[in-house]
Protein backbone atom coordinates (compact mmCIF):
# COMPACT_ATOMS: atom_id res chain seq x y z
CA UNK A 1 0.00 0.00 0.00
CA UNK A 2 1.14 3.17 -0.94
CA UNK A 3 0.60 6.75 1.07
CA UNK A 4 1.68 10.12 -0.05
CA UNK A 5 2.13 9.75 -3.43
CA UNK A 6 1.04 11.80 -6.71
CA UNK A 7 -1.30 10.91 -9.21
CA UNK A 8 -0.55 10.72 -12.62
CA UNK A 9 -2.46 13.72 -14.26
CA UNK A 10 -5.74 12.51 -15.99
CA UNK A 11 -5.85 9.23 -14.19
CA UNK A 12 -7.99 7.38 -12.33
CA UNK A 13 -10.08 4.24 -11.17
CA UNK A 14 -12.89 4.96 -13.33
CA UNK A 15 -14.05 1.78 -14.34
CA UNK A 16 -11.84 -0.53 -12.64
CA UNK A 17 -12.42 -2.80 -9.31
CA UNK A 18 -9.80 -5.00 -9.62
CA UNK A 19 -8.12 -4.17 -6.68
CA UNK A 20 -11.33 -4.76 -5.25
CA UNK A 21 -11.05 -8.46 -6.10
CA UNK A 22 -7.58 -9.21 -6.22
CA UNK A 23 -5.72 -7.46 -2.83
CA UNK A 24 -6.53 -8.62 0.97
CA UNK A 25 -7.64 -6.24 3.26
CA UNK A 26 -7.19 -6.90 6.58
CA UNK A 27 -9.41 -4.28 8.14
CA UNK A 28 -12.39 -6.67 6.65
CA UNK A 29 -11.20 -10.15 6.87
CA UNK A 30 -10.91 -9.99 3.24
CA UNK A 31 -9.08 -12.39 1.30
CA UNK A 32 -7.08 -12.01 -1.63
CA UNK A 33 -8.45 -13.25 -4.58
CA UNK A 34 -11.97 -12.77 -4.10
CA UNK A 35 -14.07 -9.91 -4.65
CA UNK A 36 -15.27 -7.40 -1.49
CA UNK A 37 -18.58 -7.41 -0.56
CA UNK A 38 -18.36 -3.85 -0.17
CA UNK A 39 -17.74 -3.66 -3.73
CA UNK A 40 -20.15 -3.28 -7.45
CA UNK A 41 -17.88 -4.59 -10.31
CA UNK A 42 -19.44 -1.48 -12.44
CA UNK A 43 -19.40 1.30 -9.83
CA UNK A 44 -16.66 0.64 -7.04
CA UNK A 45 -17.21 0.52 -3.55
CA UNK A 46 -20.19 1.18 -2.21
CA UNK A 47 -18.95 2.74 0.90
CA UNK A 48 -16.56 4.50 -0.58
CA UNK A 49 -16.81 7.74 2.38
CA UNK A 50 -15.93 5.03 4.99
CA UNK A 51 -13.63 2.46 3.24
CA UNK A 52 -10.94 0.97 5.38
CA UNK A 53 -7.45 3.22 5.58
CA UNK A 54 -5.81 0.31 3.57
CA UNK A 55 -8.30 0.82 0.70
CA UNK A 56 -7.84 4.92 1.09
CA UNK A 57 -4.20 4.59 0.40
CA UNK A 58 -3.46 2.06 -2.26
CA UNK A 59 -2.63 3.28 -5.62
CA UNK A 60 -1.77 0.91 -7.96
CA UNK A 61 1.51 1.41 -10.23
CA UNK A 62 -1.16 2.87 -13.40
CA UNK A 63 -1.87 5.37 -11.56
CA UNK A 64 1.36 6.36 -10.15
CA UNK A 65 3.74 5.70 -13.09
CA UNK A 66 2.96 7.84 -16.33
CA UNK A 67 5.52 5.57 -18.02
CA UNK A 68 2.62 2.72 -17.51
CA UNK A 69 0.01 3.54 -20.82
CA UNK A 70 -3.55 2.90 -20.73
CA UNK A 71 -3.26 -0.94 -21.51
CA UNK A 72 -1.70 -1.42 -17.69
CA UNK A 73 -5.13 -0.29 -16.02
CA UNK A 74 -5.62 -3.20 -14.37
CA UNK A 75 -9.01 -3.36 -15.90
CA UNK A 76 -7.06 -3.37 -19.23
CA UNK A 77 -4.22 -6.01 -18.11
CA UNK A 78 -6.03 -8.07 -15.89
CA UNK A 79 -3.00 -6.96 -13.98
CA UNK A 80 -2.24 -4.82 -10.97
CA UNK A 81 1.25 -3.23 -10.34
CA UNK A 82 2.28 -2.54 -7.08
CA UNK A 83 5.39 -0.79 -6.42
CA UNK A 84 6.86 -1.47 -2.81
CA UNK A 85 9.64 0.63 -2.16
CA UNK A 86 9.95 -0.28 1.44
CA UNK A 87 10.66 -3.69 0.17
CA UNK A 88 12.46 -3.06 -2.92
CA UNK A 89 9.79 -5.40 -4.62
CA UNK A 90 7.66 -5.08 -7.90
CA UNK A 91 4.75 -7.30 -7.19
CA UNK A 92 2.28 -7.79 -10.07
CA UNK A 93 -1.16 -9.47 -8.71
CA UNK A 94 -2.55 -11.75 -12.09
CA UNK A 95 -6.39 -11.90 -12.23
CA UNK A 96 -7.34 -15.32 -11.43
CA UNK A 97 -9.46 -15.64 -14.58
CA UNK A 98 -6.87 -14.82 -16.95
CA UNK A 99 -3.75 -16.22 -15.39
CA UNK A 100 -1.40 -15.78 -18.26
CA UNK A 101 -1.94 -12.06 -18.64
CA UNK A 102 1.47 -10.79 -17.68
CA UNK A 103 3.32 -13.32 -20.22
CA UNK A 104 1.61 -10.93 -22.92
CA UNK A 105 2.51 -7.85 -24.26
CA UNK A 106 3.57 -5.28 -23.65
CA UNK A 107 3.60 -6.82 -20.15
CA UNK A 108 5.99 -9.24 -20.11
CA UNK A 109 8.88 -6.93 -22.01
CA UNK A 110 8.33 -5.09 -19.32
CA UNK A 111 8.33 -6.98 -16.33
CA UNK A 112 11.39 -8.65 -17.66
CA UNK A 113 12.63 -5.07 -17.83
CA UNK A 114 12.18 -4.28 -14.17
CA UNK A 115 13.83 -8.00 -13.30
CA UNK A 116 17.44 -6.64 -15.01
CA UNK A 117 17.02 -3.49 -13.06
CA UNK A 118 16.40 -4.86 -9.64
CA UNK A 119 18.92 -7.98 -10.44
CA UNK A 120 21.37 -4.90 -9.83
CA UNK A 121 19.77 -3.19 -6.82
CA UNK A 122 19.23 -6.57 -5.46
CA UNK A 123 15.36 -6.26 -5.32
CA UNK A 124 12.64 -8.50 -6.28
CA UNK A 125 10.05 -8.79 -9.17
CA UNK A 126 7.51 -10.97 -8.01
CA UNK A 127 4.44 -12.33 -10.28
CA UNK A 128 1.64 -13.72 -8.24
CA UNK A 129 -0.50 -16.08 -10.27
CA UNK A 130 -3.00 -17.24 -8.15
CA UNK A 131 -1.67 -18.32 -5.19
CA UNK A 132 1.55 -19.36 -6.80
CA UNK A 133 4.54 -16.72 -6.17
CA UNK A 134 6.80 -16.51 -9.04
CA UNK A 135 10.00 -14.79 -8.86
CA UNK A 136 11.20 -13.58 -11.79
CA UNK A 137 15.18 -12.67 -11.66
CA UNK A 138 16.55 -11.66 -15.38
CA UNK A 139 15.28 -11.87 -18.78
CA UNK A 140 12.40 -13.98 -17.94
CA UNK A 141 14.20 -16.52 -15.85
CA UNK A 142 13.31 -17.47 -12.51
CA UNK A 143 16.24 -17.35 -9.33
CA UNK A 144 17.46 -20.69 -10.26
CA UNK A 145 17.95 -20.15 -13.79
CA UNK A 146 15.20 -21.69 -15.25
CA UNK A 147 13.06 -19.96 -17.78
CA UNK A 148 9.67 -18.87 -16.82
CA UNK A 149 7.18 -21.18 -18.44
Amino acid sequence: MTQGLDVVPGRNCNGCTMCCKMLSVAELDKPPLSWCTLCDAKTGCTAYAQRPAECRDFYCGYLLDAALDERWKPANAKLIVTFEDHANEILIHVDPDRPDAWRREPFYSQICRWARAAVRTRGKVIVWQGNTKIVIADEGRRPDGRAVA
